[in-house]
This record gives structure tokens, C-alpha cells and sequence, in this order.
């Protein structure tokens, strides 16, 4: 074969992976832009209340966001037992990966119940005034309560992900955000039959909007499975426990664990930075809504080539890997290159949007700055580690993150923001530093292949 005629085809390969990947990426990408309105509007319904409701929210919702960032993590294990089970057309398996992920939801919420009576323990940990502390106990209590609503439908959606189906999640929670939307103002404030609530009426919109979002995916995920009547469920339920539980939970749990890590390093690094000052915080804060922007779309892209690279494994085309993710690499790269080129020509108008402080605005302009430098890492790092995860090797993308969000990024925060009195920008500096330390150690655990024995380990489940 000549050289064109190879460069050809290896260029067709190229644009049917690239096409693969846009395609499942975009309803992901647009699923997460409704949750980031909604996110948005409860923010402003809630901040016309007045500021301490602001806070108490706030306050709340990092608590929630803290605990749930387990079962958030570990629950993706039905995505890749799910697509590799897609890949090896073992369609049952599938299938009982999601009744597997439903059957665990049950203890993380009763988990999550538990620690109701603990709430005021738990916002006096936090810190805050008192007065807010207890309207963020009120809004915790209420949104306790929805915990398995939210995460059976998580569940279901990574199921349909790993099927190569991210429509039906992209649809389902429109849905449900968009219910959140039309119950805030009504709630919150009080309109025509329905009462004013205030901060919980925020929360009672919100479990309202999980239990329609729960109802439709499992309505949707049960039609047509429903068959033998409960003799036949509870042997499914079974068969789930015993024979794929044990693998969403050994996918899983790394991804869990580094999630819950994860997020309390980050915690750590806000902490430092509110300990600078509010200008500091401020600006970080802008900043991260504005950087939100490019890492959607590439986290987006990342999802779906973890999804492909799962199908390709299950299906033993594991040379096919490498193609994912180039491709999807590709994709990523280009985005968040240009976003990153964005962020240095037009930072000064874009932080002028968020605030009319200059010197807030000013800072948060240099924040952008020093993050077009770590867009293209980023990239790097996003989609090599969802495709490390898809193929399997969770434990080496859970080891690597952790290690470097707290060998690397804290001590390099604390030494160039707080020893060298870089403030918020050398505390961002060390997201630099930790992304580009991050980005090769991945791609050589990539190259090296030692994904391929959990790959091949996968694949000996898939048989048994």
C-alpha cells in the first residue's frame, strides 16, 4: 500500500472516531449547560431573597455536594460495566448493571438520611452565623430527602451512557431541570395557591423536580422489562447483586474515592484562597464560571470517549483504543486551545460582565490569563484518564489524581500565593503546575499499556 493510499484511510479512521465522539459528546455537553442554568437561576431566585438566604444555600449545597461527590463517582462504574457489556454483546449484563447501580442507591441513601439529625453538627463544622447555619440546616434536611432520586436517576443515565445513548439522559434531565425552573419562583416566593417558602421552598422545588426526573427514567429504563411478575424481579435483583454489583463496586469505588478527595482538596485550595482576601475569592469565583465554559464541552468530549473506549474493549478491539483517543483528543485539544486564546485576547470584557469592580475584575482577568496556559493539559488530562477509566484502570486515575491535587497543588498554592505573596494568582499558578505534572504521567500510563490487563481482566468478567 503507498504511503497516500495509507494516509487516507488512517485519515477516514480519523473522521468516523472524531465524528463517533462528537456525536455521542454534544447531548452530554448540552445536559450539563441545563444543569448549569439551573444552578444559575436557583442562585438568582434564591439571592433575591437576601444575602444570608444566599449563603445559607451556598453553605448547603457544598455540603451536599461533598457527600454526594462519592456516590457520584462510584456510580460510574454502571457506565463502564455497561459499556463493555454493549461491547461483548452480553446485552443482560447490561442491563442488570443498572439494576445493580438501583440496588446500591439504596444504602448511599439511606447514608445520606443518617445524617439528618447530624445537621447542625455538621454546619457548625462549616462555620458561619448562626442564624445562617440554621436556614442551611433546613434546606439540607428537605434536600436529604431526595438523595435516591437524584442518584436512581444518575444511575439510569450513566446506564443509557455506556449504551451509546446519551439522548435519553440529555432529555430527561431537560426535564427535570426545567421543572426546577418553573417551581422556584412559585415556591420560593409565593404565587397565586402556592405558598411562600423562602430557602426551603427552593429545596422542596428542587426533590420535586428529582422525583419527576426518577419517575420518567425509570419508567422509560422499565417498559417492556417487566415480565414474570415479582418472582422474576427478585431473581433479576438477584442475579444483579451477586454477579455485576461486585463489578460496578470494583470500577467504581476508585472513582468514588477520588471524587470525594478531589473535592476536598479543592475545598482546601478555596479555603486558602478566602483566607486572602474577598477581592481574592471573588475573582476566583468569576473566574471558574467563565473557565466552566471550556471545561464542559471538553469533559463532554472526554465522557464519550471513555463510553467508546468501553464498547471497544468489550468487543476485544482494544487496538482501537489508541484511535479513540486521538480522536477524541483532537476534538478537545481544538476547543479548549481556542477557548484558551479567547481567555487571553478578551479577559478584560469578559470579567467585566461579572462585576463593576475594577480591581476585582482586574484579578480575575489574570486569572484567565494563567488558565489558557493549562487548557491544552487539561484536555489532556480530561481525556486520557475517562479513557483509562473506560478501558477499566480506575485505581492508577484515582492514585495519580489524588496524589498530585495534595503533593502538588496544595504545597505549590500555599508556596507561591501565600510564602511569595502571589495571592490568587500564584495560587493559580499551581493549577498550572499540577495539570502539567498530571497530563504526561497519563498519557505514558496510556502508552505503556498496562491498561490492558484491567482491560483483559474486564473482558474475563464479562465470560464468567
Amino acid at each position: 500500500m503507498s504511503w497516500r493510499k495509507s494516509w487516507k484511510k488512517k485519515t477516514k479512521k480519523w473522521r468516523e472516531d472524531a465524528g463517533e465522539v462528537v456525536h455521542l459528546s454534544w447531548p452530554i455537553v448540552l445536559s450539563m449547560l441545563s444543569y448549569t442554568a439551573m444552578d444559575l437561576a436557583d442562585t438568582v431566585f434564591v439571592g433575591w431573597l437576601g444575602t444570608a438566604e444566599l449563603a445559607a444555600v451556598g453553605l448547603a449545597t457544598t455540603v451536599l455536594f461533598i457527600i454526594n461527590s462519592f456516590f457520584l463517582g462510584t456510580l460510574q462504574g454502571v457506565t463502564v460495566v455497561t459499556s463493555q457489556a454493549k461491547g461483548a454483546e452480553k446485552l443482560r449484563r447490561a442491563v442488570d448493571s443498572a439494576v445493580a447501580g438501583l440496588l446500591l442507591v439504596i444504602p448511599f441513601a439511606l447514608f445520606v438520611l443518617a445524617l439528618v439529625p447530624l445537621e447542625a453538627l455538621l454546619f457548625q463544622v462549616m462555620g458561619g452565623e448562626s442564624h445562617v447555619r440554621a436556614m442551611a440546616g433546613d434546606y439540607f434536611k428537605i434536600r436529604a430527602l431526595g438523595a435516591g432520586l437524584w442518584l436512581a436517576t444518575l444511575v439510569i443515565c450513566n446506564h443509557y451512557q455506556g449504551m451509546g445513548d446519551t439522548r435519553t439522559p440529555m432529555i430527561l434531565n431537560i426535564v427535570a431541570h426545567s421543572v426546577n425552573l418553573i417551581l422556584d419562583p412559585l415556591l420560593i416566593f409565593g404565587v397565586g395557591p402556592f405558598p411562600a417558602m423562602g430557602v426551603e421552598g427552593a429545596a422542596v422545588a428542587t426533590i420535586i423536580a428529582q422525583f419527576v426526573g426518577m419517575a420518567a427514567a425509570l419508567i422509560h429504563f422499565f417498559r417492556g422489562r417487566i415480565r414474570g411478575g415479582l418472582v422474576a424481579a427478585w431473581a433479576r435483583s438477584r442475579r444483579a447483586l451477586q454477579d455485576v454489583a461486585p463489578a460496578v463496586l470494583r470500577l467504581g469505588l476508585p472513582m468514588g474515592i477520588h471524587s470525594l478527595v478531589g473535592v476536598m482538596a479543592w475545598g482546601v485550595f478555596t479555603a486558602m484562597l478566602a483566607r486572602m482576601g474577598t477581592t481574592e475569592l471573588a475573582a476566583h469565583q468569576i473566574a471558574l464560571k467563565v473557565v466552566s465554559v471550556s471545561f464542559l464541552p471538553g469533559y463532554g468530549v472526554a465522557q464519550a470517549a471513555s463510553i467508546i473506549a468501553g464498547q471497544r474493549v468489550g468487543a476485544r478491539r482494544d487496538d482501537e483504543v489508541k484511535d479513540t483517543l486521538v480522536a477524541a483528543m483532537a476534538v478537545a485539544l481544538a476547543f479548549m486551545g481556542a477557548m484558551g486564546v479567547g481567555f487571553v485576547l478578551f479577559h478584560d470584557s469578559i470579567t467585566a460582565v461579572f462585576t463593576a469592580d475594577v480591581a476585582t475584575a482586574a484579578l480575575a482577568g489574570k486569572l484567565l490569563i494563567v488558565a489558557a496556559f493549562f487548557q491544552l493539559s487539561d484536555a489532556t488530562v480530561m481525556v486520557t484518564s475517562q479513557v483509562l477509566k473506560g478501558t477499566g484502570d480506575t485505581r492508577f486515575t484515582m492514585f495519580a489524581g489524588i496524589t498530585t491535587a495534595w503533593t502538588i497543588l496544595l504545597p505549590c498554592a500555599y508556596l507561591f500565593g501565600v510564602v511569595l505573596d502571589g495571592g490568587a494568582v500564584g495560587a493559580w499558578l499551581a493549577l498550572v503546575v499540577e495539570i502539567m505534572v498530571l497530563s504526561p504521567i497519563l498519557l505514558l500510563r496510556f502508552r505503556s499499556g498496562a491498561w490492558r490487563k484491567a482491560a483483559a481482566r474486564e473482558r474475563d468478567d464479562l465470560q464468567d
